[in-house]
């Protein structure tokens, strides 16, 4: 355990040293003023509106960082072929694996926690401005718990990256591959329910979609905006499956990223 954190903390001092970050952050603070705007202009639907703009700011600066910055530092240990000495120590593969991954997780939850602070100081501002539009059963614990699950998309994702970087040569390739995947993730649930009482496409596309849904994790399941928006009861025996479908996921990709790495030539 004391290999993995020790790789944690070396990969997460890299990512707060890169200059990036800090623009990513800096971009989620004009993002959390323009919410104070833009949310003005749909009246009836404050609330919900300022909370999607919210969260939506959390999400797209984790996936920038994932981006822009983690998969540039996942791949360059074996661009600048530094894995060598990595690997040359007392340190397993597996170990090098989890190290990397609970580097990226703090380094993105850090992050998430201050941008998640100004998006819920946004909305606090705009229901104080506008307390006519709340929701009358508006929860902050919803709130918390839709950032959190935001949090828990980015970390699915971040695992995917480590995936495709493990198995690519190329940190564009490996790039493209999660850029996809998130979208199908985003995507294939709602085109799986959209398709499933309609009659006009081929068993084997059927087939092919079902397969499609279990292989690429069901990233919509951790969107709560909606519920967090408008006030609605959260249904907590699906939340609880949702978190436990996610967790289970980030566990079997990187049971699959230490199974490829292991059969990985670096040296």
């Amino acid at each position: 355990m004391g290999q993995i954190w020790l790789l944690a903390k070396i990969t997460f001092k890299e990512g707060v040293r890169n200059r990036i970050i800090i623009g990513i952050l800096f971009f989620a603070f004009l993002l959390s003023l323009l919410n104070l705007i833009f949310a003005q202009m749909f009246t009836y639907d404050l609330s919900k509106v300022s909370v999607d703009l919210g969260l939506s700011m959390v999400s797209i600066a984790g996936l920038a960082i994932i981006f822009f910055m983690g998969i540039n530092l996942l791949s360059r240990d074996f661009e600048k072929r530094t894995i060598y000495m990595v690997i040359s120590r007392p340190i397993a593969r597996w170990q090098y694996v989890l190290g990397k991954y609970l580097g990226l997780i703090l380094m993105i939850g850090v992050s998430v926690a201050i941008i998640g602070g100004f998006a819920a100081g946004s909305v606090k501002v705009i229901m104080h401005l506008a307390p006519a539009y709340v929701p009358p059963d508006y929860s902050w614990g919803i709130f918390g718990i839709s950032l959190l699950f935001s949090f828990l998309s980015l970390l699915t994702v971040t695992a995917l990256a480590q995936f495709f970087t493990s198995m690519m040569t190329s940190s564009y390739i490996a790039l493209l591959l999660t850029a996809c995947a998130y979208f199908i993730g985003q995507n294939v649930e709602i085109v799986r329910k959209m398709l499933s009482g309609s009659e006009d496409f081929s068993t084997f596309f059927r087939i092919f979609l079902e397969a499609v849904t279990w292989i690429f994790p069901n990233l919509s399941a951790f969107d709560l905006k909606t519920i967090a928006g408008y006030g609605l009861p959260l249904d907590t025996v699906s939340t609880i499956w949702s978190a436990l479908y996610g967790i289970g996921y980030i566990g079997l990709i990187l049971i699959l990223t230490v199974f490829v790495f292991q059969r990985r030539e670096v040296g």
